[in-house]
């Protein structure tokens, strides 16, 4: 009976999953941004001042401590493309400098492990998993820190947003036509082809279905309601290992009140220590450290 249930049950998931996937392509395929550019070119330029102009101490200190500091004109360069976009809320792309550090910084500790341990080179691997892919920012910041570190690895991406079906974006790229992903990322191709895996998927979803082996490294960014965070959370806990790192965004008590508990929860739950950058009043990040 049990066995009955249990195939049962996977049915049922796999029409639901199906029926998910065809609502998701109805709808994410479709020019879910707009038919049309959002704003002038000039606008994005605009916009794209404002942003660079802004100061974060936070983050300086954190990679003046670490040592660790992304190029900033590579990393405004990237942004101008991908995070630059027209919306009510301040713009802000400090997670890139907090991404690139963080990660930087635990590679150089696993690297120094493999070396103490003598780990043959076709087992120095590193899986890192990221819900939220959006235009690419974060991934292919990630992927930057990846190749300065020179490590072998996978970036995989997951969002419901297509990879290579073209669309607008509320981008700057928007007014030389429509573009897939793939199209705007073009100036970053080695790295992409390099690292990245885009998939178009659910996380709740695609990360059960995906062989995803140990996580060393994430970054969370996809829904921010206290339920999914907590899902993304123990789905990327149960494949990592003490040390192993997560990384979230928004951690912002006004706004995502959902990320705070969500994160504040799991880790004390499953046994991470986290750090905390910015003010739980503003745009904050936290650096979540599994325990032994």
């Amino acid at each position: 009976m049990k066995q009955r249930l249990c195939h049962f049950s996977n049915k049922v998931a796999r029409k639901v999953y199906k029926a998910a996937d065809v609502w998701a392509k109805g709808y994410w395929h479709n020019f879910p941004f707009g038919d049309a550019p959002k704003a002038s070119k000039e606008k994005y330029l605009e916009l794209w001042e404002e942003a660079k102009a802004q100061q974060y101490p936070d983050i300086d200190a954190f990679e003046k401590s670490r040592g660790i500091a992304i190029d900033k004109d590579w990393l405004h360069d990237l942004a101008l493309h991908t995070q630059i976009v027209v919306k009510e809320s301040k713009l802000c792309y400090q997670h890139g400098p907090v991404l690139y550090t963080a990660l930087r910084e635990y590679l150089g500790g696993v690297k120094a492990k493999w070396d103490k341990d003598n780990t043959p080179s076709g087992a120095r691997m590193i899986t890192i998993i990221e819900t939220g892919t959006a235009r690419g920012f974060s991934s292919v910041v990630m992927a930057r820190a990846m190749s300065d570190e020179d490590v072998c690895g996978k970036i995989m991406t997951f969002d419901l947003l297509p990879h290579n079906v073209k669309m607008y974006w509320n981008c700057i790229d928007d007014h030389e036509g429509v573009k897939t992903r793939q199209e705007i990322l073009a100036p970053w191709k080695d790295l992409v082809d390099l690292y990245i895996m885009f998939m178009e998927n659910d996380s709740r979803v695609g990360m059960r279905r995906a062989a995803m082996g140990r996580v060393n490294f994430a970054f969370l960014d996809g829904a921010h309601t206290f339920d999914d965070v907590m899902i993304e959370f123990d789905l990327v806990q149960s494949r990592q290992e003490a040390g192993d790192v997560i990384v979230f965004d928004d951690y912002n008590e006004t706004l995502f009140p959902g990320v705070i508990k969500g994160v504040d929860e799991g880790a004390k739950k499953w046994g991470y220590d986290i750090e905390v950058l910015g003010s739980r009043d503003d745009r904050a990040y936290v650096i979540a450290t599994k325990q032994g």
